[in-house]
C-alpha cells in the first residue's frame, strides 16, 4: 500500500480558501518565531476523497481488541470500557494544542494534577511525571533519574541488576541508560534467588529493576529481603508496572520500598491503545528523587 505522500499530485487540492482572505495577514505577526516552519515543506497534494479512502483502507488493515484476542507478548492488553474511550476522545482534550497558554488550558492541567495525586495514593509514591509517552520511554526516564541521582552524589556506579524473569524491555533500557546489565537467576520457585542477589549487589551497582508479579505470573514474596539487600548497599529499587494489574488495590510498590515506579496507563488503566500505541509510561518517585523528574511538571499555585 502506498504512503499518502506517494499519492500526491501537484495541484490536486482537498480544500482551499480564496487568497484575498489572507492578503492582510502576516503569519509572523500571528505566531512566535519558534512555531513557524521556514523550510516551506509542502504537505501531500491529494483530494479529499483520496484522503478518506487512504485512511479507511489503513483502518481495515488494523487489528485490535474489538476484532479478537490481542496476543502481544507480556503486555496486558485488555478491553477498555467504551465510555472511557469516549471520554478520552472529547474534543476539549484531543484538540488542545501543546503550545496553548496556561490560562486557556487550566482544565487539562487540573486533570494531570489530580491524576498525579491519585497515582501517588494508589502506588505509595510521592510525585509523578506524565512526560514519558510509552512504557519503554518511561523506563529510560526512570533509569536516567537513577543515574543523575548518583552522579550528583559523586557516586558513579556502572551496573544494573535485572532478574531473568524481568519484563523484556528492562535490559535494553538499562543498556541505553549507560549501565552494564547483570542478570540474577531465579530460584526453584521462579522468584529472585536472594543468595545470588546478595552476592551480586555491590557498591558499583545502581540498583535492581524488578517486575512484580514477574513475567511468569509470580509475586515475589522475598520483596522485603530484596529491599534490604539493595538499599543496604546504597542502591535504588526500580519497579516495572507491566503486571501491576495483578496486585492493584492489594499492595503498593511504594510500601515495599521501591524508589522509582513506572506505570503503563494503557495497560493498568484505560489509556487508548489502538494499533499498538500510543501509550503512557508515567514515572513515580520518592521524595529524594523528585528534583530529578523531567520538566515541566504540573503543580498548584495558591
Amino acid at each position: 500500500m502506498k504512503l499518502i505522500f506517494e499519492k500526491s499530485v501537484k495541484g490536486r487540492d482537498g480544500y482551499s480558501l480564496p487568497q484575498y482572505l489572507f492578503d492582510d495577514i502576516k503569519i509572523e505577526e500571528c505566531l512566535p518565531e519558534y512555531a513557524i516552519d521556514k523550510s516551506k515543506k509542502l504537505l501531500s497534494e491529494v483530494s479529499e476523497v483520496d484522503v478518506v479512502r487512504h485512511f479507511t483502507k489503513l483502518s481495515k488493515l488494523n487489528y485490535g481488541l474489538d476484532d479478537g484476542i490481542y496476543p502481544l507478548g507480556s503486555c496486558t492488553m485488555k478491553y477498555n470500557p467504551k465510555i472511557n474511550e469516549k471520554l478520552a476522545s472529547l474534543s476539549n482534550f484531543i484538540y488542545a494544542h501543546p503550545l496553548a497558554p496556561e490560562e486557556t488550558t487550566q482544565g487539562c492541567l487540573e486533570i494531570a494534577y489530580d491524576l498525579d495525586k491519585l497515582l501517588c495514593e494508589i502506588t505509595g509514591m510521592d510525585k509523578y511525571t506524565m512526560a514519558p509517552a510509552a512504557g519503554a520511554h518511561g523506563e529510560l526516564a526512570g533509569i536516567l533519574i537513577m543515574r543523575k541521582y548518583f552522579v550528583d552524589r559523586g557516586d558513579i556506579r556502572h551496573k544494573m541488576i535485572i532478574p531473568d524473569s524481568a519484563h523484556g524491555t528492562n535490559p535494553a533500557s538499562a543498556a541505553m541508560g549507560g549501565f552494564q546489565v547483570v542478570e540474577v537467576k531465579s530460584n526453584e520457585k521462579g522468584t529472585v534467588d536472594l543468595k545470588e542477589l546478595a552476592e551480586l549487589m555491590d557498591e558499583d551497582t545502581v540498583g535492581l529493576m524488578l517486575t512484580n508479579p514477574n513475567t511468569v505470573g509470580l509475586y515475589d514474596e522475598g520483596i522485603e529481603e530484596i529491599e534490604k539487600i539493595v538499599h543496604g548497599k546504597g542502591g535504588l529499587l526500580y519497579y516495572d508496572g507491566a503486571n501491576l494489574n495483578a496486585s492493584l488495590g492489594i499492595s503498593r510498590p511504594g510500601d515495599a520500598g521501591f524508589d522509582v515506579v513506572h506505570l503503563n496507563l494503557h495497560k493498568t488503566f484505560s489509556t487508548p491503545h489502538g494499533g499498538g500505541g500510543p501509550g503512557a509510561g508515567v514515572i513515580g518517585v520518592k521524595k529524594n528523587l523528585i528534583p530529578y523528574l523531567p520538566t515541566p511538571n504540573v503543580s498548584e499555585v495558591l
